[in-house]
This record gives C-alpha cells, structure tokens and sequence, in this order.
C-alpha cells in the first residue's frame, strides 16, 4: 500500500512527526493514504506550526 508523508522541503530526511509539531528525522512521521488527502492536510495547516513559513513536500515513503 502507498502511504505518503509531509517532508520539509530544505530537508526531505525530516518528516512531519505522527503528532504533527514537529518536524524528525526519527519519530514516526504522519503518513496519509493518498497525496490528495496529504495536500489537503498542508493546505489546513500551512500557517499553524510547524509548518508555517516551511517548503513541505508531499512524498512517497517507501521505508513503511
């Protein structure tokens, strides 16, 4: 199954943590089952922290 996750864009190691306040390289990242569902997700919360002023990617992790 694709899951895809939000990546910072500087830096697509980190990803957005499950809890979505912060951005790691080791937590469990917050993973969506479609890239729609993943862009609807940063559209909502682009001006909240963390993602706010940040580049987000929207990606394909094929690590899950």
């Amino acid at each position: 199954m694709r899951r895809f996750v939000i990546a910072m864009g500087a830096a697509p190691h980190m990803k957005l943590s499950r809890q979505g306040v912060e951005f790691s390289a080791t937590d469990a990242p917050m993973t969506f089952d479609t890239h729609d569902a993943a862009y609807d997700y940063l559209v909502r919360h682009n001006e909240e922290e963390p993602l706010k002023g940040v580049r987000g990617e929207i990606i394909e992790d094929l690590s899950l």
